[in-house]
């Protein structure tokens, strides 16, 4: 199990966090790192159900296309390339094989969403006025992180 926990300021307007993207094609053993994308701007929302990484991550890892899906965005269906990529939490867990859409995402370069978050317990509080964010993988259930 590993866990990891952030404290806000104030109240939180988002929950932002490191990450790292790995080529899902280039093998993780132990022995070699695979070309990596670093963020410090990977937002978790569990209002969306697939992840979605920028499109400055696809060309700076040089993935390809595994295919095309659609997903339900704010304006509507989008059709979107998707990649296979593993990434790497911040408590220093990889999420393996993970299929993500390439979009826009503005201010963010990863949108980790449902299929990242049911893997782990998650846990949001706004205690006095401020926000504390954690999670544990893998999940182990119960309250208490």
């Amino acid at each position: 199990m590993s866990s990891f926990r952030k404290e806000y300021d104030g109240l939180a307007d988002a929950i932002v966090t490191n990450a790292i993207v790995m080529n899902a094609a280039n093998a993780v053993d132990g022995r070699q790192i695979p070309p990596y994308y670093y963020t410090d701007i990977a937002a978790w929302d569990t209002g969306a159900q697939f992840s979605f990484i920028s499109p400055r991550i696809v060309e700076g890892l040089g993935l390809k296309s595994c295919g095309k899906g659609q997903y339900m965005g704010i304006g509507g269906d989008q059709e979107s390339d998707i990649f296979k990529v593993h990434i790497g939490l911040s408590n220093g867990e990889i999420v393996r094989d993970l299929k993500v859409f390439c979009t826009d995402l503005d201010d963010y370069d990863v949108l980790l969403s449902m299929d990242v978050i049911k893997r782990t317990d998650f846990l949001i509080t706004n205690a006095e006025g401020k926000t504390t964010f954690q999670f544990r993988t893998p999940s182990e259930g119960g309250v208490e992180l």
